[in-house]
């Protein structure tokens, strides 16, 4: 069985410079939201991605595919590398079997976000869709 009914999720609340942080095995959602320029950045995401490497190790694939949610308005470039630490995270449980689909969702006019999200999408082997969004 899968330790997606068993697995305790993990909630960051956004401050001014980290992103919010909702990742719900259970619901088969990781979300990361709002910015991420934090003074340290392992420091920060460290713990993160111990947790989903913790889970993604102790995980057994299952046919409901897992959405990673990505909403960032802003990062800077230690974000930028700690996120492709965490999609080859995602990337090593997609080879393991398990459906999975990353959503890199940016406001339309930020062509800034656009392109990095297309970098992700060309750096990983896992389904990336790019969600351009008006607001």
């Amino acid at each position: 069985m899968s330790d997606l009914t068993t697995s305790e999720k993990l909630i960051i609340e956004p401050t001014f410079t980290t992103p919010e942080i909702k990742f719900d095995p259970q619901a088969r959602h990781f979300f990361i939201g709002g910015n991420s320029y934090p003074e340290n950045s392992l420091k920060f995401y460290g713990p993160v991605l111990q947790w989903v490497q913790n889970w993604s190790e102790r995980h057994v694939p299952i046919p409901e595919p897992i959405v990673v949610e990505v909403r960032l308005e802003y990062f800077n470039t230690s974000t930028a590398k700690v996120l492709l630490d965490l999609f080859r995270l995602f990337e090593v449980l997609h080879e393991k079997g398990q459906a999975l689909q990353i959503r890199w969702i940016y406001l339309e006019e930020d062509t800034e976000m656009e392109d990095a999200g297309l970098d992700y999408q060309a750096a990983v082997r896992v389904p990336f869709e790019l969600v351009p969004v008006n607001e």
